[in-house]
């Protein structure tokens, strides 16, 4: 079914996805930042000044139930521990930490062990940084899960370049948390689009009655999370009781279960001025903004956005990281260029 909701805007897609995108790998960092802070929760650094830590490895955490651990996404000497920020040099190896023991098999895992283990290796909801175990334990139950596979800027791709071609992979995580929650209704949104994913989903639910599957119009700003349940379900979020989670997060949870190591990778979005033709990216987190735009050919931007073009933030030093919640960097080498749509004057 393809929909939309009332007083929709209608853009034109400027990245230009289809079935054929790939997710390309960028051009290595000398050194890699991670930041302490999550969300309004300071962690405390695991590691000091020289230490020498593996890919995936924990270096810093909080022994509270709301924090969720960082870990390396890339092995190397820690050159420096400040207040608010680890710096990791890379060494180009990537040696990996020992994967994670369950202490039991998958099938006999309780819900609380479920949670513990997406807390400890750093399982968060893409879109907002909230940890999925702080999601999940809440106390007040969804009557129903929304997996939102898009984004609905105009310049933004990553979603749904993580939705493609994992249909299958996206659904076991979804089975994951519905015995977590013990629930079994969902809705899968996907946009228009792009229309692999939608059949892809589409065969795997042939039988499914308790799954349903949506095809969106690309408008903005469709992929807003009340917008969203208003649109699939018709009732505002007071009374659908419905928690909208990404498919990047939900791949997230498939790879920590069946690789059994921690999320230490992002899928972004490196686009801007038509020049050049938008690239995704699977970076480690932590990578500076410098290594991504010199992957995709963007040397001296004049002006970088972290976010979609509508609604992002202008970033001032070109060396910010990569963090969980980083769907696309823009750039662009004349400020002109940028669209009149944009909220925000530059």
């Amino acid at each position: 079914m393809s929909i939309s909701f009332s007083g929709a805007k209608k853009y034109k897609k400027h990245n230009g996805l289809s079935s054929l995108s790939i997710i390309k790998k960028p051009l290595a960092a000398p050194v890699y930042y991670y930041r302490l802070k999550c969300g309004d929760i300071m962690l405390n650094p695991l590691v000091k000044t020289d230490d020498y830590v593996f890919k995936g490895e924990k270096i810093a955490d909080l022994d509270i139930f709301d924090a969720v651990p960082v870990h390396s996404g890339v092995s190397g000497k820690v050159l420096a521990v400040y207040e608010d920020m680890i710096a990791i040099e890379n060494d180009d190896i990537y040696r990996t930490c020992a994967p994670m023991d369950f202490g039991k098999e998958f099938e006999a895992l309780t819900s609380r062990e479920l949670l513990w283990i997406m807390r400890e290796n750093g399982v968060c909801e893409t879109r907002t940084g909230t940890p999925m175990h702080v999601l999940l334990g809440r106390q007040k139950t969804p009557s129903c899960i929304i997996v939102c596979c898009f984004d609905s800027d105009p310049y933004v791709s990553s979603p749904q370049v993580c939705a493609m071609n994992n249909a299958e992979k996206i659904l076991s995580s979804l089975d994951i948390i519905f015995k977590i929650l013990g629930i079994k209704k969902a809705i899968i949104a996907t946009e228009g689009t792009v229309g692999n994913i939608y059949s892809d989903f589409k065969y795997l639910l042939r039988f499914n009655e308790d799954i349903s599957l949506y095809s969106l119009k690309p408008r903005y700003p469709q992929s807003d999370n009340d917008i969203l349940i208003k649109t699939v379900t018709g009732h505002e979020n007071e009374k659908a009781n419905a928690l909208v989670l990404s498919a990047e997060t939900l791949l997230n949870m498939w790879e920590v279960f069946e690789r059994k190591m921690p999320v230490t990778d992002k899928v972004v979005t490196v686009s801007g001025d038509d020049i050049l033709p938008p690239d995704n990216f699977r970076v480690p987190l932590g990578t500076p903004v410098s290594a991504l735009l010199t992957s995709s050919g963007y040397l001296e931007p004049e002006i970088i956005i972290n976010g979609g073009v509508i609604d992002g933030e202008i970033i001032i030093d070109n060396e910010t990281p990569v963090t969980r919640t980083t769907k696309a960097i823009l750039a662009f080498n004349d400020k002109k260029n940028i669209p009149r749509y944009r909220k925000e004057p530059i």
